[in-house]
């Protein structure tokens, strides 16, 4: 078992979890084979993207797969990424407590991200690695995940350079840019993984009258866990995307967003659409989405959980007090910044 002496993750080698030698130096990874292992959230996978890229520069000659949803696999094609065979994928559901890694798995090397746990799984063979990177390194400073996630492959000498914001928008909204400008819908996404992570959904509908009156066009979106809990705003106008192909191009379409701690936001701001992200509870620092603007109102309390696996706020006054009127300037002041509704390949490429 290997740990880093910085941020980051755990390399397990020659021995089982949890009885195994330790060691103080990262050894590089063989590279003839990768898989990328990634079960977590859509926000999680997309602050993962970078990482993902960065494997793919530098194993540019190596079977690539990817063991995560399938739905998402679009976003890593471009990037060598092949979904894992059936054969693998047996094979790493069969991981958990198994008493020794598979022999199907020994000449793969594997990258394995994960929020803040190590899985109990056997250690890899000698000559091969199966590294945990884990998006929550638990230094106690609030890094962004993906920057834990750099930092740890950078000790593999894995670089992340700069400019894989600018790749992905080449990848994935070119289209916007040909369209000139973009509509007057603004996305409201009132959903989130963690109801105490929602703006109050009468905030929602003031501040989609505040749009009206200014002559745009709001527009509620809702996934599947929204519909099943019932958030359903009344007679407001409502689009449900069927699956993560159609959200991308109904979020390429929209003028702006505005909503939460949540997937399609992440989406949004990677993909050059501006907008304003709300946060209470969790922090900006380290999950907020890139090219977006964030929008707290900064109490003592807050931010007060990394995972909100012990969020139990009885009055989440975080998000409450902010007022639509805040979120209806913080956009005025998005659409002076961004003319054309639209953050191009280039912006932001000396930090992303």
């Amino acid at each position: 078992m290997i740990f880093p002496a910085g941020r980051g993750v755990y390399s397990l080698t020659d021995g089982v979890h949890g009885g195994v030698k330790m060691q103080s130096i990262l050894r590089r990874p063989l590279a003839d084979k990768v898989i990328l292992i990634h079960r977590g959230a859509l926000g999680d996978f997309l602050s993962m993207w970078p990482s993902a890229w960065a494997l793919s520069r530098e194993f540019a000659h190596a079977r690539l797969c990817f063991a995560g949803s399938r739905e998402r696999l679009p976003w890593l094609e471009p990037l060598g990424f092949t979904a894992c065979s059936p054969e693998i994928r047996i094979a790493l559901d069969g991981l958990h407590g198994a008493d020794r890694w598979p022999g199907v798995l020994e000449s793969w090397s594997v990258f394995w991200f994960v929020i803040d746990r190590v899985p109990d799984v056997p250690a890899a063979p000698y000559g091969r690695n199966c590294f945990f990177v884990r998006s929550l390194p638990g230094t106690g400073d609030r890094i962004h995940v993906r920057d834990a996630q750099a930092e740890f492959l950078d000790g593999l000498g894995i670089p992340t350079p700069p400019g894989w914001l600018g790749e992905f928008r080449r990848l994935f909204a070119a289209g916007r840019t040909s369209w000139g400008s973009p509509g007057k819908s603004v996305l409201l996404f009132p959903g989130a993984g963690h109801p105490l992570k929602q703006w109050p959904m009468v905030q929602y509908f003031q501040l989609a009258d505040r749009l009206e009156r200014a002559g745009l066009e709001p527009l509620f979106v809702l996934g599947p866990a929204e519909l099943e809990r019932g958030l359903i705003p009344g007679e407001r106008a409502l689009r449900a995307p069927g699956n993560l192909h159609e959200l991308q191009r109904l979020i390429l379409s929209a003028r702006a967003v505005v909503g939460g701690d949540t997937g399609p936001m992440h989406l949004a701001g990677m993909l050059g659409v501006p907008g304003v992200a709300l946060f209470g509870p969790t922090s900006f620092a380290q999950w907020g989405p890139a090219g977006l603007r964030e929008l707290s109102i900064g109490l003592p309390c807050s931010p007060c959980t990394a995972t909100c696996a012990d969020l139990d706020c009885r009055d989440a006054s975080c998000l409450g007090r902010i007022t639509p009127d805040m979120v209806f300037s913080t956009l005025e002041e998005t659409f002076d910044e961004c003319k054309t509704g639209f953050q191009g390949p280039g912006f932001l490429e000396s930090r992303f």
